[in-house]
């Protein structure tokens, strides 16, 4: 009956000691990770739960990710036209004294900073953004013009565009589940075209002191500044837009962490809790186990 009893109590000791090991592993896991299981199979219930939410946490950061590089983008766009608009006041000042003066030799000395203008437009047309060209539209790996600044004769309104050679689709983004959102502007707009002519026209009717070619720079400078404040109110609605999508996406991200958190993270001083707890467990069923093995008759007979 003895044997039979310490056979029983070996056993039973023996699970004890198996589930506070497991128990300890487990605990020592949540301590260190602040997790609370290691598998998702370890959820039981909850495993579709915080998979979807896994899911849709992770397509969130995507989408906050292409509203983050796509308002920054718009953000360099608009600082390119901000110095479009300045070389405009500058161009529209030296227009403005070359038409006021009379001497042919005059207007030659105010060439080169009309030539000047005419090269910094281009520089600006041709900005890029990590690599990417700003004017070029969803073909942003090609160059919006391959032009350079030339002083040519005004060629007519309404201004052609045949010098762009980029896309006539705007960049775009995958702001939610089958929602995209464009942004940007091209390079084949009235603007560029107007900005584009009217510096090269002042250029070459400085050179050349012709006036008639002065007046159309001055009234294709005109439109491109009516038409470059247009394309920056267009950009700082692209940029409210991407804003307030993208504050939508991390309120909804916050919510999806702190639900996530509940499901998958531990209390971590709950975890030390029960560490010690098995820790305890462990070291009692460990030393019984050795006792009942130590067990000889003559303890019985005693």
């Amino acid at each position: 009956m003895s044997r039979i009893a310490t056979y029983y109590q070996n056993q039973t000791t023996l699970r004890t000691l198996q589930n506070a090991s497991q128990g300890l592993a487990l605990a020592s896991y949540q301590v260190s990770t602040g997790l609370k299981a290691q598998r998702m199979s370890d959820f039981d219930a909850e495993t579709n739960r915080v998979l979807t939410l896994r899911d849709v946490k992770d397509r969130t950061d995507i989408y906050i990710n292409n509203l983050t590089n796509a308002n920054n983008t718009v953000r360099a766009t608009e600082g390119a036209l901000q110095q479009l608009t300045d070389l405009l006041s500058d161009a529209t000042s030296t227009a403005t004294l070359g038409r006021n003066e009379n001497s042919a030799t005059t207007r030659q000395t105010l060439a080169p900073k009309a030539q000047s203008l005419a090269e910094s437009f281009y520089t600006l047309f041709k900005t890029q953004y990590n690599g990417v060209y700003l004017f070029s539209g969803s073909n942003g790996q090609s160059s919006p013009t391959s032009q350079s600044a030339a002083a040519n004769a005004f060629p007519g309104a309404p201004v052609p565009t045949t010098y762009y050679q980029g896309d006539t689709q705007r960049q775009a983004i995958m702001t939610g589940n089958g929602t995209t959102l464009e942004f940007g502007v091209l390079g084949n707009d009235p603007a560029f075209a107007n900005l584009k002519a009217g510096l090269e026209a002042l250029w070459n009717g400085l050179q050349t002191n012709n006036v008639t070619e002065i007046d159309n720079a001055v009234s294709a400078l005109n439109q491109a500044k009516t038409g470059v404040a247009s394309l920056l109110g267009q950009v700082g609605g692209q940029m409210n837009s991407l804003e307030l999508i993208q504050q939508r996406h991390e309120t909804q991200q916050s919510f999806l962490t702190e639900q996530l958190d509940g499901l998958e993270k531990v209390d971590v001083s709950e975890a030390i809790t029960r560490f010690s707890q098995q820790q305890a467990t462990l070291e009692a069923s460990s030393a019984l186990i050795t006792r009942i093995n130590s067990l000889t008759l003559l303890d019985f007979i005693r």
